[in-house]
Parts: structure tokens; sequence; C-alpha cells
């Protein structure tokens, strides 16, 4: 005799509103929720995925936002500050700025007006001539003065002839090395036939 209960099971076909299928408890539960249609790769060629769109709002009303560009954004920040920071290191420390040439003496000279103060060694002994002579040029500077004139005379009235020219001339020159004077000359450019000589002094140390 044949039992009708015992029946093959049917496929199911019954479904929830949900479209969830509805499945005995010994049905294959797996088989019940795979798909018979493949996909097929050449399908999936136009196949993308949708960027966020801008200035999306949830349900509670806020704005929201699209983090994945602020890691790419913070990303590159932090990629391109530590090139700056090894760049930095590579630039070398600028040395110290060359001192500016010192301005030529004829250049000087030209600033110099004529002759402010005059000395007339007449009569004066050797070593009077030469301690005068310190003093007259040590006081102008100090007043200010550019330009001094030192009369030493031909020495037409001595036996032994001009002596003074020799003396004043050397004690200008050893002002010369101490920085008090930065030039002199005859007054006729030559020694022998100058009874005086002009001397610069020193006034524009800024120009050295």
């Amino acid at each position: 005799m044949i039992n009708k209960g015992k029946k093959g099971k049917k496929p199911l076909k019954q479904r929830h509103k949900n479209d969830l299928p509805v499945f005995d408890s010994d049905h294959d539960l797996l088989k019940a929720f795979e798909k018979k249609e493949k996909i097929n790769p050449d399908s999936m060629e136009n196949v993308f995925v949708e960027a966020p769109k801008e200035n999306q709002i949830n349900k509670h009303g806020i704005k929201v936002l699209d983090t994945s560009l602020e890691h790419k954004n913070f990303a590159e920040e932090e990629e391109n500050f530590s090139e700056l920071l090894e760049e930095s290191f590579k630039i070398r420390k600028p040395g110290p700025a060359k001192k500016s040439s010192p301005v030529p003496i004829k250049k000087r000279l030209k600033r110099y007006p004529p002759v402010e103060a005059e000395l007339d060694l007449h009569g004066y002994t050797t070593i009077g001539a030469q301690m005068r002579t310190r003093s007259f040029i040590t006081s102008n500077k100090l007043k200010g003065l550019f330009t001094v004139r030192i009369i030493v005379g031909k020495g037409l009235h001595s036996d032994t002839g001009p002596v003074l020219p020799d003396v004043v001339e050397d004690v200008v020159r050893e002002m010369k090395k101490q920085d008090l004077v930065i030039f002199y000359e005859w007054d006729k450019k030559k020694k022998t036939k100058s009874g005086a000589i002009i001397v610069y002094l020193k006034q524009f140390e800024q120009y050295e």
C-alpha cells in the first residue's frame, strides 16, 4: 500500500511579504538563498561606485562630511611639509656680509674744504716745532676741522739750510700712521719749492 503522506518535497514557492522564502526546517538554507543566475564578468565593465555627493544631509538635518577627502588632503599636506622641511636643511646659512671697499683718497679729498686754520713755525726750534705741530693737528681734529696749513719756511736765512720741513713732515707722517691724518701735500707740489705743507685731517671714519 502506498503511503500518500510521503510525497516528494516540492520546491519552495511561497514567500513572505518581505520577499523572503518560506522553507521547511530540514531544507538546505544555502541553496535557498543561492541565485540561479551567474554574474557575467563582461557585464561588470560599466559598473561603477557612485561618488559621495556634496552637501549631503542626514535625517537629523546635519551636513554629512566626506572624511575620505579630509584624510587625503591631510596626507598630502604632511608630505609637502616633510619635503619643505628637508629642503630648508639643505639651504646654506648666509655668510657674513662683505664689507664695502673703502672710498679712494682722491674722492674723499674732494669733500674737503679749503684751508680752515694755519700755523706759522718761523722762529721755532726743532723740538718746539715738533711739539707745536702735534698740538696743532690734534686740537683742530677735535674741533672738527678738515684742512690745515703749517708754514715751515724755505730756510733762506739759515746757514745750514731748511730744517723745519723735514721735522714737520716726519711728525705729519707719524700722525698719519695713527689715523689722525689721511693725507698731506706740499703747497707747491714739491718740497724744495714749498714753504708750507697742507694737512688733511681724518674726519670721515664711516667711509673707511
